[in-house]
């Protein structure tokens, strides 16, 4: 399989777009250094996310990954390291590669550069899973039952003696549908994308307040967004080094709320508000507790350093998520 589709983009074997990835918990804590960021595909990751925070609850372990998802460069550095062209392996391992045959002489076995099951962004080998063979290794024992429930596979890593190797089967995925409501509400809303004629009313009243504040806009404060509202809307676009269109769709929205943290007062801390979902009296232009709680749990599932403060790395996590 050369291609395969997912999330209506279709991708080669290494070369997975990012907005198909997602990021694996614990955060930051992956690799044999224990301080790499680990992704997958985003249901394989929501799968392992799924899984983990279940072992963590139910079995006391915390897992952690050393192989993830693998680019077709990373994927031909790990065959070179093992294979040797035409050379006589001693495990008995050999492999087609560029027209030629390869035999192993170190280490584990690897895919053929194009084809391995990491270049799809559905494969993880697990750190502490065991050496060759030890399939019975009592951490992987006390947790592959939950991961098996979430759909992932064993059957590539017994071909291969590898009991660290898993394989995420979307069709085995019998926890997909059991994503809590406490992991759902980390996410936070998306902003709608108001434009001239648009009939958004409380949106629109932000971004006017907001405008205003920002000394670019001093028309009506009404519902309807006109032509002054669009030409404020470039003025500003323009002061932020975003494409002045006079479109306020998220990136306008998340630039507009950069560098808002606790402690501050007004518009942008009441957009900031909106889009982390908070209601009623806490939608008041003031980053008091309550924002700082609610920004900190929607830092955490962006894979961001959850201090409450919406600095450049979460303006580039939510614009990748939006």
């Amino acid at each position: 399989m050369s291609t395969m589709r997912f999330g209506g983009r279709t991708y080669r074997n290494g070369d997975l777009p990012s907005a198909v990835l997602d990021e694996l918990v614990p955060f930051g804590r992956h690799g044999t250094s224990a301080a790499s960021r680990a992704f997958l595909r985003s249901d394989a990751a929501g799968s392992w996310n799924r899984a983990a925070r279940e072992i963590r609850s139910e079995a006391g372990l915390d897992l952690t990954a050393r192989g993830w998802n693998r680019s077709r460069s990373e994927q031909e550095a790990f065959f070179l390291q093992r294979y040797r062209r035409g050379a006589r392996s001693p495990y008995g391992d050999y492999r087609r590669y560029a027209g030629s045959t390869w035999g192993r002489v170190d280490g584990a076995a690897a895919a053929v550069p194009g084809y391995s099951n990491h270049g799809w962004g559905l494969a993880v080998d697990v750190n502490d899973f065991g050496g060759v063979g030890e399939f019975g290794n009592a951490r992987r024992g006390a947790a592959f039952p939950i991961l098996r429930n979430h759909g992932w596979t064993e059957t590539e890593g017994r071909r291969v003696d590898e009991p660290w190797h898993l394989v995420y089967s979307p069709s085995a995925d019998r926890g997909a549908g059991r994503r809590s409501a406490a992991a759902e509400s980390r996410r936070p809303r998306r902003p709608p994308t108001i434009k001239l004629g648009s009939r958004t009313p409380r949106w629109t009243r932000l971004w006017k307040a907001f405008l205003a504040a920002e000394r670019v806009y001093g028309a009506n404060t009404g519902p309807s967004f006109g032509e002054e509202l669009e030409e404020a809307t470039r003025t500003w676009q323009k002061r932020a080094g975003i494409v002045p269109d006079g479109v306020v769709g998220p990136k306008t929205w998340f630039a507009a709320i950069e560098d808002v943290r606790p402690g501050r007062k007004g518009p942008a801390v009441k957009i900031a508000q909106e889009i982390a979902g908070l209601t009623g009296r806490h939608v008041d232009g003031v980053a008091g507790s309550v924002f700082a709680t609610r920004w900190k749990q929607i830092q955490r599932w962006l894979g961001v350093v959850p201090d409450a403060r919406i600095g450049d790395a979460t303006i580039a996590a939510l614009v990748r998520k939006a």
